[in-house]
């Protein structure tokens, strides 16, 4: 299976590419920039794979949460991929690839991950990794970073875990416990494509139109690929 995955939800940029079974990946911590380096760092990890677009089976995507401008990047990114080659699109959760990092050349089963997510919040998630995907004990939320401890000290219970994700100091100074050790600091793209090819395993994949974006937020809208045509008229 061939895949391309985008991921610009934070300030770093990524773009990888599944080959087979290797993973090529292009990380660049570039805050406002990333609608100008996303196709670019596509084509180059593409490169490196020694793949053609025509040669992928399909795009991944991370949903976010995250800045709002730069889920919606990825995802348009996605869609506008998808749309042309006619493939379809897997998302994942940017905090699932966090843990995922988080836990990575571990033997922990559970991840704590956050994001700052400003204005005196972070989005904030639980994750055990057993079996192939990960399972969310703490949905991705968006909280008060005191809220957010409690919320992760009733998911975890007595477990020990690790963490990841730049909401995770933030975490620290409202009262997390300091032996949750911060393994990763913002989504990889190599983590994104290794989750969205189990996606694509198990059919859990959308069409282009339908590639969007996990705010959390509830007061955020994004309009689907017919209805921003139809804006336009």
């Amino acid at each position: 299976m061939n895949l391309l995955a985008v991921e610009t939800s934070t300030e770093n940029c990524s773009a990888a590419v599944l080959c087979g079974n290797e993973v090529f990946s292009i990380n660049e911590e570039a805050p406002q920039k990333h609608a100008e380096l996303i196709l670019p760092m596509c084509d180059k990890v593409l490169a490196q794979a020694g793949l053609e677009k025509q040669d992928l089976d399909g795009i991944v995507y991370g949903r976010g949460p995250g800045s709002f401008t730069g889920v919606r990047i990825a995802a348009s990114t996605a869609q506008g991929l998808a749309l042309a080659l006619k493939l379809k699109c897997a998302g994942v959760v940017s905090l699932e690839a966090l843990g995922m990092q988080a836990l990575y050349g571990t033997d922990e089963r559970y991840a704590v991950t956050a994001i700052d997510a400003r204005m005196g919040e972070v989005y904030v998630a639980v994750y055990d990794k057993t079996g192939a995907y990960p399972k969310a004990l703490l949905e991705p939320a968006v909280l008060k970073p005191e809220a957010a401890v409690l919320a992760v000290c009733r998911a975890l219970g007595a477990h020990g875990a690790y963490g990841g994700g730049t909401g995770i100091d933030l975490l620290y100074r409202a009262g997390l416990n300091r032996n949750i050790i911060k393994r990763s600091q913002f989504p990889d793209g190599e983590f994104i494509v290794k989750l969205g090819a189990e996606l694509f395993r198990e059919g859990k994949t959308v069409d282009a139109a339908e590639a969007l974006p996990l705010y959390v937020r509830d007061e955020v809208t994004w309009k689907k690929i017919p209805e921003q045509h139809r804006a336009k008229k």
